[in-house]
Order: C-alpha cells, then structure tokens, then sequence
C-alpha cells in the first residue's frame, strides 16, 4: 500500500503543473462584472508558465503548452483576441527559460523577478502588436500595460506560493529518484 501511494503522489506531482495553468486559465476567463478589473486582469497563466518551465520544465512539455495556449484563445474569443497568440507566448517563454535555465535557476529571487518582468513585457507587446496589425487599426495599449503592471506586482507574491511547493518536491528527497 505504501508504495502505491509513493506512485501516486509522484504521479500527482508530475500533473500539477499542467493542471495548475488549466485552473489558472479558467479562473482567468472567469466573468467579472466589474469592467475595468477585466482589462487589467493579471497574467495568471503565463506567471505559471514561467515559474515551471524555470523549475520543472520536464513537466510543461512544448506540446501540452500549445494545447493549453489554443484552448485559451479559443475560450477567451472576442475581437482583439487571435487564436494562437497565447500559444506562442507559451512557447516563446518556455524557449527563453530552457535556452537560459541554467543561469536563472541559481539567482536569486530578484534576478527571476526582473526574468519574468522581461519576458512578460516582451509576451504582451508581442499579443498587442500582433491584435492591432491583424485588425489593421491602433489599438490603445493602455489595457495591456495595466494587466502588465498588475502581473509583475502580482508575480513575487505567486512565486512564493509555488516556491513553497518546491519545498515539498517528492522528487528531490533523498533517494526517491531511481
């Protein structure tokens, strides 16, 4: 029985990244009735993207990413929201962090900050450029500097309760790994 659950957990473990940007995302699509909060919501998957794919990026494949980056885009329709985008910021941000892993993971957790910072103005930029060229109009960036700015306040206080988790990381105990 003990080592059924030992099984268990671990394989509990190897989901939960995945699982953790699902309910992000939908929590994210979740209807708010106050109009301003909508346009300055935080980049809630996107900070869960960057925190596992800095510290686990085994278990955010590139596949499941683009899975989870179209069903976003997809839920969240509407104009200004093309289909793929959030895929590709996916994407985008798990390359970065794999080409650049084996400096961040070492740093501290200012260094990640200003990481994460980067990349998520460089992901926001890329998904207000790519609206406004595919409309062919000026779209006001001013929505998507708010939920930028929201997101990088938001993100110390996000990476710490996912840093609590790697405390109890079933994988890293001694002698767990085969």
């Amino acid at each position: 029985m003990g080592e059924f659950l030992h099984q268990l957990d671990r394989a509990l473990y190897a989901a939960l990244p995945g699982a953790l940007v699902s309910l992000l995302i939908l929590l994210t699509l979740a209807p708010i009735r106050l109009p301003d909060v909508m346009s300055a919501a935080p980049l809630l998957p996107l900070m869960a993207v960057y925190h596992f794919c800095l510290f686990r990026a085994d278990a955010l494949p590139a596949w499941l990413l683009f899975v989870l980056g179209m069903l976003f885009d997809l839920l969240q329709g509407g104009p200004g929201a093309p289909v793929g985008i959030s895929a590709l910021q996916f994407l985008l941000v798990r390359q970065v962090i794999l080409g650049n892993q084996k400096y961040l993971v070492s740093v501290s957790f200012t260094f990640i900050w200003l990481g994460y910072a980067i990349l998520s103005a460089a992901a926001v930029t890329l998904s207000w450029w790519v609206a406004a060229l595919l409309t062919w109009r000026w779209i006001d960036p001013q929505p998507a500097f708010f939920q930028y700015i929201v997101s990088l306040f938001l993100y110390p206080i996000f990476g710490w309760v996912l840093g609590r988790g790697r405390n109890r990381d079933p994988l890293n105990a001694p002698g767990s790994r085969s």
